[in-house]
């Protein structure tokens, strides 16, 4: 007998399009949202529910409707998600009301100092202790998980990534429009950051380690910042005219393996502050994909596929020095660059959508178990 799987989470981002749609192949499944973005809509082949509601703080959607759509769908297993918004919540109270399998589905690895995050800590924390099964996106959050006390036998790995092929493969000639487009030598070394321009990105730390780097190569380098946010202006303004320094906006995704193809390495350099810890990264994923070597920092979810040394590096938060030394490393030794992101695209074949869906099934199955045992 096939299950019927309810989902019951947020957004639909177009990186989890594919494998909700290999959900739906081996489940009966129905994805309810419970937000809405309008960059990131459910255009996938899966049958989904926009559930509507009211925006009560920051992020926090409480969707009323979402107890009446679970009712009518009637699922063998819930799977609720995120821990900290009101899908995830919701969706575990109504699996105990009527003593439903129930899967907690998270990425998160330490506890944001908000008010709003203080307050429903105790429900969070009932979540991790009394949910049947949870699916987590890497072994940092399984570790997280276990320090705070939760069972490590109900909590399964579902491997967070993105659809691989998609960047694995790019146009070379469009590869040269770029370097032409931005201005960049045949000859120099690129370096490559995407995401927000946010302060948690740590991106004012790679543009001083950059230059430190810059400063000891012997060949023409460059940094591409693709991406936007609130701290553009701040990092424009640190680089002054620096002309190798290229801040390029926002990319269309499509467009984004040959970015990543450009490039010799690609920095995430994220930071811890009082609100975020960054779940995974999976812009560490797109460019191992795309056969580019990475540095990111240990406080980046990702930074748990990265094999030091052989795919990429990483180095600690804040840390400038460090960072700038791996970045030189890199200029000056592009057949090293090379060999690590040929290695890099192999690694990242290992955490595709089917070690992700085996994840997820695991945990799945592990929530009709124990709830069989525990009922």
């Amino acid at each position: 007998m096939t299950l019927r799987v309810a989902v019951v989470t947020e957004f639909c981002p177009p990186y989890r399009t594919g494998f909700y749609e290999m959900l739906a192949d081996k489940y009966e499944v129905r994805i309810f949202f419970c937000n809405s973005k309008e960059s990131w809509r459910a255009y996938g082949d899966f049958d989904y529910s926009e559930l509507s509601g009211y925006l009560f703080r920051d992020r926090y959607k409480i969707t009323p409707t979402v107890f009446t759509h679970l009712y009518r769908f009637d699922p063998d297993v819930i799977v609720g998600a995120p821990v900290e918004g009101f899908g995830g919540q919701s969706s575990f109270l109504y699996a105990r009301a009527t003593n439903t399998p129930f899967v907690l589905w998270t990425g998160e690895w330490h506890l944001p100092l908000t008010t709003l995050r203080t307050v429903t800590f105790p429900l969070i924390r009932r979540i991790y202790m009394e949910s049947d099964a949870i699916a987590v996106y890497g072994p940092h959050i399984s570790d997280y998980l276990v320090d705070l006390g939760v069972e490590e036998d109900k909590i399964s790995i579902a491997w967070n990534t993105v659809d691989t092929g998609q960047f694995s493969t790019f146009n070379q000639d469009r590869v040269a429009d770029l370097r032409k487009e931005w201005g960049i030598p045949d000859d120099a070394s690129v370096a490559l950051f995407v995401g927000r321009l946010v302060k948690e990105k740590g991106v004012k730390y790679l543009l001083d380690a950059y230059k430190t780097a810059r400063a000891v190569s012997e060949k023409p380098t460059y940094l591409l910042i693709v991406g936007d946010g609130d701290q553009r202006t701040e990092l424009t303004e640190q680089v002054d005219d620096d002309h190798d320094v290229i801040f390029t906006g926002y990319i269309n995704n499509e467009l984004l393996p040959e970015y990543y193809a450009l490039a010799d390495v690609f920095v995430l350099p994220s930071v811890v502050t009082a609100e975020f810890r960054e779940p995974w990264g999976l812009v560490i994923n797109e460019a191992m994909s795309s056969g580019t070597a990475v540095i990111t920092t240990g406080q980046v979810g990702a930074s748990c596929i990265i094999d030091e040394g052989k795919n990429g590096f990483v180095v600690p938060e804040r840390n400038e020095a460090a960072l700038a030394d791996r970045l030189a490393e890199i200029f000056e030794n592009p057949t090293m660059a090379s060999e690590m992101g040929v290695q890099a695209k192999k690694d990242s074949k290992l955490y595709d959508y089917e070690r992700m869906l085996d994840g997820f099934d695991e945990a799945v199955q592990t929530a009709v178990v124990r709830s069989k045992n525990n009922g």
